[in-house]
Formats: structure tokens, C-alpha cells, sequence
């Protein structure tokens, strides 16, 4: 079950409680009703709880906590590279790496909640007035 899952990462990430709770700006009574399953777990939860685990989302859910991403999620994340790089084929300035990659996390961790949520598979079409917007506000905090 989800719940234990999530309690195996966390130890795995040598966390204690109080430390993930902190992590998460979460209570510690919170971790432990998600580690009890008394808690339920929004898509949004169960990807910043990966993330401060440093686990996979995907793998949580399929029951495996392993310390690298899923095939879903590779493949899920060469499609959001896939659909920035297009997104920047005629950009000029090109942006800098690190708002390049904050843009692909951003989509990714988007997509994520998404695929678990309702199962969607990826369409870059949600994401084409976020890309412009991120890159605009990057391009101005210059």
C-alpha cells in the first residue's frame, strides 16, 4: 500500500519524521497519518514527498521504491524535454540552461500530478502559454 511505501522511502532517505516534516513544511502528526494511511494522499502530495525522498512518483504508486525514476517517468520526462526544445527552436536569446530546466521541471512535476490524477497522457498543448509565460518572466529577472 501507498502509505507504507511512502514510509520505506523516507527511511531510505535517512529521514525521521520530524526531518521530512520539516522538509515538507508539514507537521509531524501530518507524516505520521500519511504513514498510518490514515491520511489521504493528493497528486500534488505524493510528488513533494517523492521529490524530498528522492524517489519516483511512478514507482511509489507501482509498489516499488527504488532510488532512480520509473520508465513512465523517463519517458514522460523525454517528452516534456522533447516539447521545450521545440517550444525554443527559434528563440532568441536562447534561454540560459538553469531556465531551461526549471521549465522542464515545472512541466514535469505538472504532468505528473496529472497522469495520476486522471491518467491523461502528456499534451503539450496545456503547457504552450506556460512555456512563453516562464521563459518571459526568466528573460525579465535578467
Amino acid at each position: 500500500m501507498l502509505h507504507r511505501k511512502l514510509k520505506e522511502a523516507r527511511l531510505g532517505a535517512g529521514l525521521t519524521m520530524e526531518a521530512a516534516a520539516e522538509k515538507l513544511s508539514l507537521t509531524q502528526s501530518t507524516i505520521s497519518r500519511i504513514e498510518a494511511g490514515d491520511t489521504g494522499v493528493t497528486s500534488q502530495r505524493l510528488v513533494d514527498l517523492a521529490s524530498a525522498y528522492g524517489v519516483s512518483p511512478s514507482a511509489l504508486l507501482d509498489g516499488s521504491v527504488v532510488r532512480s525514476m520509473s520508465e513512465t517517468d523517463l519517458d514522460r520526462l523525454g517528452m516534456v524535454i522533447e516539447f521545450v526544445e521545440a517550444s525554443l527552436a527559434d528563440a532568441k536569446p536562447r534561454p540560459q540552461p538553469s531556465q531551461i530546466k526549471d521549465v522542464v521541471v515545472t512541466i514535469f512535476k505538472q504532468e505528473t500530478a496529472i497522469a495520476w490524477e486522471t491518467g491523461a497522457s502528456f499534451d503539450p498543448s496545456r503547457y504552450q502559454d506556460l512555456v512563453a509565460l516562464l521563459f518571459k518572466q526568466k528573460g525579465q529577472a535578467r
